[in-house]
């Protein structure tokens, strides 16, 4: 791995990005990988450790798939079940299609279901409200801040932008699951995630409140951001967590990479611990409509907010969405493999399980804006370098 870590290096010492933290893992744990560069608060020379509490940013949408998984294995709820009962501020909400007279929003009544699995899968009806122009534009009438409100129900209560179950568009959708399975718990779902996914798989650092924490407060990277000059600055205005009231199971849990691993590779290993096998193997399995999965195809080929994606994505290969992540339907020759499940956050990390290859990996930097070019060829290279070094054939 000597390329790497000397990538990584060159890659902190030309400004692409503030430090990383990688960890990866094989489905048997023969081999095992840990490397840590850079500065944990750029510029300031204090170096990152392993053991840095990154903001997870919507890599929390795994953990939150996981719970809400768990809540479904347990006969709680169904994965088709409607979830507006126990959601009325989202089973409530109509669709928008326009603007009439007057400015005025044009709001029609939905008429099919919303389901659990919709909301794993972004295929509710529902976007962030920076993310599709009708709601842009609803937002600003109404006086407010893009992906601000301290709880759920007040950061995405906006009206749903097509008919459940007949499109794709990436959204605050998995919030509205952790919300449901707070519900159908009556706890939090931080103590939710402790009982039963933290204290099996031993882990300690993972929480949506780090800053309350003695132990890890002062083990968060400070956040940096790229001018347009393209150099690195520290970022200290208000983000996606500032003020926050709610558990949000979309974006707001922070872990240290390692930690983090291990949820990964309970999964890659389909060892029990935080879900059946036979529900493991529906994650890794294609779960859009044929018309979510073209609008899912259309959107990382065509849309504005696709950029955004952290990652690579080549347009031509077939992509669906499993449960947790997006899931790659072809191999990427030299690296992941068919049915690899994947996904990152704002602040690029990232994140992706090959069960083919028996590969877990998982990246931290805390580094905006999303999908960034020098980040992404980061990313690659810690890719190319790991599935190397395992030895994984094409």
């Amino acid at each position: 791995m000597v390329h790497l870590e000397e990538t990584l290096a060159k890659g902190v010492e030309e400004g692409k990005i503030p430090h990383a933290v990688v960890f990866a893992t094989n489905t048997d744990g023969s081999f095992e990988y840990k490397h840590a560069v850079g500065k944990a608060n750029y510029p300031d020379e204090e170096p990152i450790k392993e053991d840095a509490v990154f903001l997870l940013a919507s890599q929390t949408k795994l953990l939150t798939t996981i719970a809400a998984l768990q809540v479904v294995e347990k006969g709680i709820f169904g994965l088709d079940d409607d979830v507006s009962e126990r959601l009325p501020e989202l089973g409530g909400q109509k669709i928008i299609t326009g603007f009439g007279e007057n400015d005025k929003p044009i709001l029609v009544d939905r008429k099919n279901p919303i389901t659990l699995r919709q909301l794993l899968t972004h295929s509710a009806g529902s976007t962030y409200d920076a993310g599709h122009p009708l709601l842009v534009k609803l937002r600003k009438q109404q006086g407010r801040e893009a992906n601000t409100g301290v709880t759920v129900a007040e950061r995405f209560g906006y009206p749903l932008i097509y008919e459940p179950g007949t499109s794709w568009q990436y959204s605050a959708s998995i919030d509205w699951a952790g919300k449901l399975v707070e519900r159908l718990t009556d706890i939090t779902l931080e103590e939710y995630m402790k009982n039963n996914m933290w204290e099996p798989l031993g882990i300690k650092s993972i929480t949506f409140w780090p800053y309350e924490n003695p132990e890890l407060k002062d083990k968060v990277p400070g956040l940096t951001t790229r001018t347009p000059e393209g150099n690195l600055v520290p970022f200290t205005y208000p983000f996606l967590n500032t003020g926050s009231k709610d558990c949000f199971g979309g974006h707001g849990a922070y872990a240290t990479m390692e930690d983090f691993l291990k949820v990964q590779r309970s999964l890659l290993a389909n060892d029990g611990k935080l879900l059946k096998p036979e529900t493991v193997d529906m994650m890794f399995q294609p779960q859009l409509s044929p018309e979510s999965a073209q609008a899912l195809s259309d959107f990382m080929k065509h849309s504005p907010m696709a950029a955004m994606m952290i990652g690579e994505f080549k347009p031509n290969i077939e992509c669906n969405w499993g449960l947790g992540g997006i899931l790659f339907m072809q191999d990427d020759v030299g690296k992941r493999k068919r049915a690899t499940l994947s996904w990152g956050g704002m602040a690029n990390p990232f994140w992706l399980i090959d069960r083919e290859a028996g590969l877990a990996l998982t990246f931290g930097t805390q580094v905006l804006p999303p999908g960034d070019k020098p980040t992404e060829e980061m990313i690659s290279a810690v890719e190319l370098a790991v599935y190397e070094k395992a030895g994984v054939k094409f």
